[in-house]
């Protein structure tokens, strides 16, 4: 990965959720024994012990858990994007993801507002998932 890129490369395992991205859906890991959600990848499901896991369209909606501004370009990817909103946000399923709020003004944004993703395409032609307010 450059400085300038934006996206990780995909490993094998993590290749569906990218794939996901460019197909705008939010794929995650599900559990085929107790329907456990997870993200990042895992190789047993840390609620029952399993490791009937697959990859599975999430619905995407979710709540603001947590969040940020950066307000300083502390990587060159930055330029441009500022003041930028990372965000944990609670998605239906049960996960928790770290991302990104677009479409709003941080002054706006406040913890349990309701989001749903959105796919943001990068000038490096990746795909990455953030949300948005509802």
């Amino acid at each position: 990965m450059s400085d300038e890129t934006w996206i990780p490369q995909p490993s094998e395992e993590t290749q569906p959720f990218f794939d996901g991205a460019k197909e705008g859906k939010l794929r995650l890991q599900a559990c085929g024994d107790c329907n456990a959600w997870f993200f990042p990848l895992v190789h047993i499901c840390q609620n029952c012990g399993s490791t009937n896991l697959s990859w599975q369209d999430a619905s995407g909606r979710g709540t603001v858990y947590s969040w940020a501004q950066l307000q300083r370009p502390y990587h060159p990817r930055h330029r441009d994007r500022l003041p930028l909103i990372l965000a944990q946000i609670d998605i239906e399923e049960g996960a928790r993801l770290n991302s990104n709020v677009v479409g709003v003004e941080p002054e706006n944004l406040k913890v349990g507002d309701a989001v749903e993703v959105t796919f943001e395409q990068f000038d490096d032609g990746g795909v990455l998932p953030v949300f948005k307010p509802v």
